[in-house]
């Protein structure tokens, strides 16, 4: 046990969804909830403080919080995260403020193994860490340029195979069945919605619930070798370090992650869903033997 037990509140921010925890020195976890999400460089500091006073009253005013560590989408320039960080002091005056990407937190993750550190959520982005930093940032481009092998990826190769009709019959008459969508509804949700990249990735269990299919199972396994070609395989001596994968589609598609890269001569470190536990244990040092 610390002499002196410090609280200890972690944040793992998304654009829907942020994940919150407030654990101490001694491994203990005090509270947990969700909040809304928003990306931190769409945000004004004034609007930052408003959100966190509201987050704050989720917690018990008489716990004072030593430190604050938010990662999240966004957080991209030291600018963006020096405005939110000033949120965080207006709100609750901690004695440690620190934002940070949603990269570096996948990356702290490896408690200190250097290596090639990726997400694979809605987007995807990958990094070469070095233990205690990231050195390179293969940038992930967005979902447009970029962000192969991630959720919307895979549902914008779904979508567009199925209405030109590469897809299987068996496949089409599924979708169609079991979403109720028109090419209409999809056009309308892709060209006219204010985050088609949530729309895109929303297919995603569609895609796990057929992939005994073997055109649905050959979709993923392209798309992931797209993600290892155009990101992993661009670090310098990229096979001789592990690859480790955060996010919901790392962790539900693992067998098939761990099979391509391993396939392609990688080998596989971490698999994770959320980083959540793995920044409890880097934050408060204290590890359960």
């Amino acid at each position: 046990m610390h002499e002196t037990t410090r609280n200890i509140l972690i944040a793992d921010g998304g654009s829907t969804k942020v994940e919150w925890l407030l654990t101490d020195t001694d491994g203990n976890t005090k509270a947990s909830f969700i909040s809304d999400g928003f990306n931190v460089a769409r945000i004004s500091q004034k609007d930052a403080v408003s959100y966190f006073s509201d987050v704050r009253k989720k917690l018990d005013p008489a716990v004072f919080i030593n430190e604050i560590h938010y990662y999240g989408s966004g957080a991209a320039t030291p600018e963006i995260c020096s405005a939110v960080e000033n949120a965080i002091r207006e709100v609750w005056n901690p004695e440690v403020a620190e934002v940070q990407s949603d990269m570096l937190a996948a990356c702290r993750v490896t408690e200190g193994t250097p290596g090639i550190v990726c997400i694979l959520g809605t987007g995807s982005n990958s990094a070469y860490f070095d233990g205690k930093k990231i050195i390179r940032n293969i940038p992930p481009l967005g979902f447009i340029l970029g962000d192969e092998g991630g959720g919307t990826a895979l549902g914008k190769r779904l979508l567009g195979d199925i209405f030109k009709e590469i897809a299987p019959k068996c496949v089409c008459d599924a979708f169609f069945n079991e979403t109720g969508l028109s090419k209409g509804d999809v056009i309308e949700k892709v060209y006219r919605s204010a985050a088609p990249n949530i729309f895109l990735a929303s297919f995603v269990p569609f895609i796990k619930k057929h992939l005994d299919n073997s055109y649905i199972n050959s979709l993923v396994r392209q798309e992931f070798r797209r993600f290892i070609s155009r990101n992993v395989a661009r670090y310098e001596n990229s096979h001789s370090y592990p690859v480790s994968y955060i996010g919901s589609v790392a962790y539900h598609f693992r067998d098939i992650i761990r099979e391509v890269t391993e396939s392609e001569g990688f080998k596989v470190g971490l698999i994770e869903q959320h980083p959540m536990s793995g920044l409890k244990i880097y934050h408060s040092g204290y590890h359960v033997l």
